[in-house]
């Protein structure tokens, strides 16, 4: 996900140096609105460890200038989906496995049999979702489902306004 800003040239400092300095403060912008949000997240509902998945898209911000043209970009595999929604389709096999048991937490189904063969799926019929299950303990470690539709959440990023002001108070300070 990239978002762009071009620079006028009719400004008091070159265009470059104007785009450079609303690139640093774009960046800024948007790397603290993801540390916020990696703040502000509520806890899992099954008792997960946080995973600090926002923390990790405010590390991946980079930016370049090209230019008038200051981007910045969040290289976060999956930030996009977020912020546009879309649908997730397994990429091997018929189901997305979502771990709902802390024991299992950042593990794959496919490592977890590795750990222990006691791994027994379930699928009732007539269901749309499964769960793969610890046969010894009975207990549900991953629920299963065969796609998951993520809402477009434009909240993921920080407002227009709030980038072009950052973007406007980082030139006008080089500026000074």
């Amino acid at each position: 996900m990239t978002l762009r800003l071009k620079i006028s040239p009719d400004l008091l400092i070159p265009a470059n140096m104007a785009a450079d300095a609303a690139r640093l403060g774009m960046s800024e912008c948007v790397r603290e609105h993801l540390r916020r949000r990696n703040e502000t997240r509520p806890p899992s509902r099954y008792g997960l460890p946080k995973s600090n998945y926002w923390a990790d898209a405010a590390d991946s911000v980079t930016s370049e200038v090209s230019g008038n043209v200051a981007a910045v970009t969040v290289e976060q595999e999956g930030a996009s989906l977020h912020y546009y929604g879309g649908t997730v389709h397994p990429k091997r096999g018929k189901a997305l496995a979502i771990p709902i048991d802390p024991s299992v937490a950042g593990i794959w189904p496919s490592e977890a049999n590795a750990l222990t063969d006691h791994i027994a799926m379930i699928w009732p019929k007539n269901s749309a979702h499964g769960f793969l299950k610890d046969a010894e303990t009975n207990e549900l470690l991953w629920l299963l489902v065969p796609r998951a539709t993520i809402p477009a959440d434009p909240t993921v990023m920080p407002t227009d306004d709030e980038i072009v002001n950052a973007a406007m108070d980082a030139v006008l300070e080089a500026a000074s």
